[in-house]
């Protein structure tokens, strides 16, 4: 009997693999399969999953940090959470705050982990409490990360870890184009993807889907199905964050929300063009085509680099390769300025010539002229496109409004000063570009809203950081497009310390 069996997995074996030879001889004749796993995944989710030496794929969460880091800014534990090893038994006596958001808690852009709000606040605490109070800190940010990941996080391990405080900052990668699914979709398509992704190494199985697919069409392009999708949309973030808050009230904790802060002048629409060439693991470009096409338009910006400098400081490698993928067209002002309106002579209604030779004059000082290139961009961008009121179309629209609203500033002669008055003309431009800047990793008012609809819970409480950096230094408190410098997460921690102090009055 035990021949018997033997003999029929033998007879199979040999079977499967005379198929599988077979299998890839013919393949190479036919239609080839394609994995759009890239494409299903979103951008972001394959390049946090596959880029960096920081981060691993997860099943659950999409990716995380890889356990045991020792580099200059991440340190992680043999869990992959930031810091030393946690005790398995929480302490009575111990206060345990628990970290959840995305790169601006891990500390991104800064020089150490030393200068992030969550080393800050463990200084103040052991001031502020010494020998009375005993604290324990854990961050549990992880870069990237949106509420949908924080929430899944939270139920699968965070609670675990007996939390009495939790401090929450999250949505700038919220409010963020990923590609044709939202998050929360790509979480639900997580299911059998492992099984899924081992039989597609086979050819047989490879040939038999794409025969399958061809002929009931279920394979199509996802970019003939679907527009372009927010990787959390407002609505969801603020089901996410209920969800959080209803957690933590039946594990007893209470939750303290930060609003994310963001700058103005950060150049709308720019933020990822320095990832656009950007393959993934079958080789294919991460980003969707229709993305690439508009983030990749020769387009150049009202920048200034010392300028930014002055703002910004020297920023760290990725806000200068942003700062720096901006188109440049390489000619003095005014021969640009020559060649843009001999260029329109032609082509009278390219709002892309307008808009460069807006920036032409800006360059030059002559504000008006460049107001009135601007405007016109903006109105032929708007009429060439009045058909079409898609997520995509606002958003390609923004650097026009961004550029706009610079010219303003410069016109004034007031600096950045003028932005901390949210009635003057040039706020409301940059607002405006903000506010539908998709192309980049800021938070939106439509998010904040929902922070603010949180009231209802008892434990709950937020700290508007947007008002209280504008008061205390404004642009000058962020590294690039989201993240805040020392001086922001010093300011931030020492307003955790304040709610600790009078509100939980410890």
């Amino acid at each position: 009997m035990t021949k018997k069996v033997l003999f029929s997995i033998l007879v199979f074996l040999m079977f499967v693999t005379l198929l599988e030879v077979t299998a890839r001889f013919f393949e190479t004749s036919l239609v080839k399969f394609q994995d759009n796993s890239n494409k299903d995944r979103g951008w972001q989710t394959e390049f946090f999953s596959s880029y960096f030496d920081w981060h691993q794929s997860d099943p659950d969460l999409l990716w995380r940090f890889l356990p045991n880091l020792a580099n200059k800014l991440i340190q992680t534990n043999s869990d992959g959470i930031l810091g030393g090893e946690i005790p398995k038994e929480k302490r009575a006596e111990t206060i345990r705050v628990l970290i959840l958001g995305d790169s601006s808690p891990v500390g991104l852009g800064l020089e150490t982990r030393d200068h992030a709000f969550d080393s800050i606040l463990k200084y103040m605490l052991r001031n502020e409490y010494l020998g009375k109070r005993n604290f324990e800190i854990i961050n549990g940010a992880v870069s990237g990360y949106t509420s949908e990941q924080i929430r899944k996080y939270l139920e699968l391990k965070g609670r675990a870890l007996e939390p009495d405080i939790i401090i929450l900052y999250c949505g700038n990668n919220d409010a963020s184009i990923s590609g044709y699914y939202t998050d929360r979709e790509i979480m639900a398509r997580q299911l059998l993807k492992t099984p899924r992704r081992f039989l597609s190494t086979f050819a047989f199985y490879r040939i038999i889907k794409n025969i399958i697919t061809t002929q009931t069409g279920t394979d199509q392009s996802v970019e003939s199905d679907r527009p372009l999708q927010i990787r959390v949309p407002a609505e969801q973030y603020g089901e996410n964050l209920s969800d959080i808050a209803e957690l933590c009230r039946e594990i007893d904790c209470s939750l303290i929300i930060l609003k994310p802060p963001v700058p103005l002048i950060w150049p709308a629409g720019l933020q990822f063009k320095v990832f656009t060439h950007l393959t993934g693991g079958d080789g294919e470009l991460i980003f969707p085509e229709q993305m690439s096409n508009i983030i990749g338009r020769d387009l150049l910006y009202c920048v200034d680099k010392n300028e930014f400098t002055k703002i910004f400081g020297t920023g760290d490698f990725f806000a200068e390769h942003v700062l720096g993928s901006a188109y440049n067209d390489s000619m003095p002002n005014e021969k640009a300025i020559e060649y843009y309106s001999n260029k329109l002579l032609k082509d009278e209604k390219n709002h892309l010539l307008y808009n460069n030779m807006g920036v032409s004059f800006w360059k030059s000082g002559l504000y008006f002229e460049a107001d009135y290139s601007f405007r016109a961009a903006r109105a032929l961008y708007l009429s060439e496109h009045k058909e079409d009121s898609s997520l995509i179309m606002s958003a390609a629209g923004v650097p026009y409004l961004y550029n706009i609203g610079v010219n303003l500033i410069s016109q004034s002669g007031k600096g950045i000063e003028i932005l901390k008055d949210s009635s003057q003309t040039a706020f409301a431009y940059l607002d405006s570009a903000l506010q539908y800047d998709y192309f980049s990793l800021r938070i939106k008012n439509a998010y904040l809203q929902q922070i603010d609809q949180l009231s209802e819970y008892e434990n709950v409480t937020a700290i508007d950081l947007p008002a209280i950096f504008r008061d205390q230094g404004g642009e000058q408190l962020f590294i690039d497009h989201c993240h805040p410098t020392f001086k922001g997460h010093y300011i931030i921690a020492e307003e955790i310390l304040k709610i600790f102090k009078s509100e939980f009055r410890l």
